[in-house]
């Protein structure tokens, strides 16, 4: 079944998207090497914290060059997209390590099938591993911002380039403004909708609402769509620097922008 829906979205991408769609699966097959690669890697021992830098900016690289070519905004969102991780890299950390929310849950602990049928000493740093997937889980939502803020401001400099730094901002904020929302949206929906089943069986073993807050459970999955949010929100005015910058000192037609 696995196999078929694969082909039915191939099919799709090739039908509905032509020369692009084919592009993007290629870009998803190379997203899907580097993320196979880095589990090999981490499996093996290497630091998990140079694999997000290194990781990242292959997904971020890939994402935006090979789909969308190198361009004045593709170099702007890839930017951006870096600065974010770095931003949030170490409050992202630091959140993780304080809360001790790496690891197994309670749930996954107190499962006797997987207890016994899986070692559980795999000596991997789970910090580090829960970083990982908290980085990665923001980075195609912010991506997808940086690519949103940074093509509109550009597009809308193309077209009136006699704008100003402060115009072409208050652009790249209102497209902020209309983007953020769907974005927060898809967030919450893909982390929590996919956690229904999880709440389902919390609800039947009658667990106190205290010990519901305070689980490792909750905060791992609540806690991954709050930093998506978060790096989104980031994403915008970071994008429009960054897009502002590329604008008045790389743009390969030498216009420069108005002060």
């Amino acid at each position: 079944m696995i196999l078929f829906l694969t082909l039915v979205l191939l099919f799709l991408m090739i039908t509905i998207g032509g020369e692009r769609g084919a592009v993007s699966i290629m870009a998803l097959a190379g997203n899907i090497i580097i993320l196979f690669f880095s589990v090999i890697l981490m499996s093996a021992g290497f630091p998990a914290l140079l694999l997000i830098l290194a990781a990242g900016a292959g997904v971020c690289y890939n994402s935006l060059f090979y789909q969308n070519g190198n361009n004045v905004k593709t170099r702007a969102a890839f930017l951006a997209t870096l600065f974010v991780m770095l931003i949030l890299f170490i409050p992202i950390f630091a959140i993780t390590w304080r809360t001790g929310s790496y690891g197994l849950n309670e749930l996954q602990i107190s499962e006797e099938d997987f207890m016994y049928y899986y070692n559980t000493d795999i000596s991997i740093n789970m910090l580090h591993v829960a970083v990982f997937v908290s980085v990665f889980s923001t980075l195609g939502a912010v991506i997808d911002t940086a690519l949103s803020v940074t093509s509109s401001v550009y597009e809308v400099w193309t077209h009136k380039n006699s704008l100003v730094e402060k115009e072409l901002t208050s652009t790249g904020y209102q497209v902020g403004k209309e983007i953020i929302g769907t974005t927060v949206n898809t967030l919450l929906f893909a982390y929590l909708g996919g956690s229904i089943l999880l709440f389902s069986y919390v609800q039947t073993q009658k667990y106190s609402l205290e010990i519901i807050l305070n689980s490792r459970f909750l905060f791992q999955d609540v806690a991954i769509m709050l930093f998506g949010a978060i790096a989104c929100l980031v994403a915008v005015p970071v994008s429009i620097k960054c897009i502002i910058w590329q604008i008045r000192y790389i743009n390969p037609d030498k216009k420069q922008l108005n002060a």
